[in-house]
């Protein structure tokens, strides 16, 4: 049998990385695959590629490591908030080596990997043509079948982005979404990643692992001020602020 980790949406928050590295480790997984968002949104941005680099093979990029790498271009997030993630942007790029920036900017788009003879996992960080489309967890069947149509080899289907972790089987193929390792949405505010169980059938668990929290919180005074209220709720709550 096979057991994957797939963990996505990481976002530089290193307390929340290497816990769930510990539960992976604990969970006697072969293979972790991670589909992007690693570095930036958070205080910890090289520390977390780096962490990712040592024990991740199979890795794609997210719009957040295009933004690291490159910036934010206008009409990628709303006006009113474009010259705080702009700073924050440049924080994050600031903190990354040339090595790690080179390496986020040389991420494959998707990846599509062998579970077993007949099982075949496909995963992309948003969509499999963007890395910004969202597709959230209460999308209709249609929406969630032109992900399916893209790839008609594979039987299962992994994204990020949404940072909400669901799952759902459409026309007998599995579409999951991970949720978030380091900025929950869901209401959850313990890190979230998935495995799938691979043999002559394909078995999937949503984990949720707790971590430090305060450690987490702490290490925001080194972050761009005007952000840390907007972290520290959401590594509160798992949810942004109303």
């Amino acid at each position: 049998m096979k057991k994957i980790a797939v963990i996505s949406d990481i976002h530089g928050n290193m307390h929340a990385l290497q816990a769930v590295l510990a539960d992976i480790k604990s969970q006697y997984i072969d293979e972790i695959v991670v589909l992007g968002d690693l570095a930036f949104r958070g205080p910890h941005p090289n520390e977390c590629v780096d962490l990712v680099k040592k024990h991740a093979r199979y890795v794609i990029k997210g719009n957040a490591d295009e933004w690291a790498v490159r910036g934010i271009h206008e009409g990628e997030v709303p006006e009113h908030v474009l010259d705080g993630m702009r700073t924050e942007q440049a924080f994050t790029h600031s903190q990354l080596t040339e090595e790690n920036l080179t390496y986020l900017h040389s991420l494959p788009e998707t990846l599509e990997l062998p579970l077993t003879n007949k099982k075949q996992l496909f995963v992309f960080h948003a969509t499999p043509d963007s890395l910004f489309e969202v597709v959230p967890s209460d999308a209709s069947n249609e929406k969630l079948l032109k992900l399916i149509a893209s790839n008609e080899r594979a039987n299962l289907f992994a994204y990020g982005h949404i940072h909400v972790a669901h799952q759902r089987t459409i026309n007998g193929k599995l579409v999951f979404n991970t949720g978030s390792v380091g900025l929950p949405f869901d209401g959850d505010n313990r890190a979230s990643y998935a495995i799938v169980h691979a043999k002559d059938d394909v078995q999937l668990t949503l984990r949720r692992v707790s971590y430090d929290i305060d450690a987490a919180v702490e290490a925001l005074a080194s972050y761009p001020a005007h952000a840390i209220p907007l972290l520290t709720h959401v590594y509160t709550n798992g949810a942004l602020p109303k």
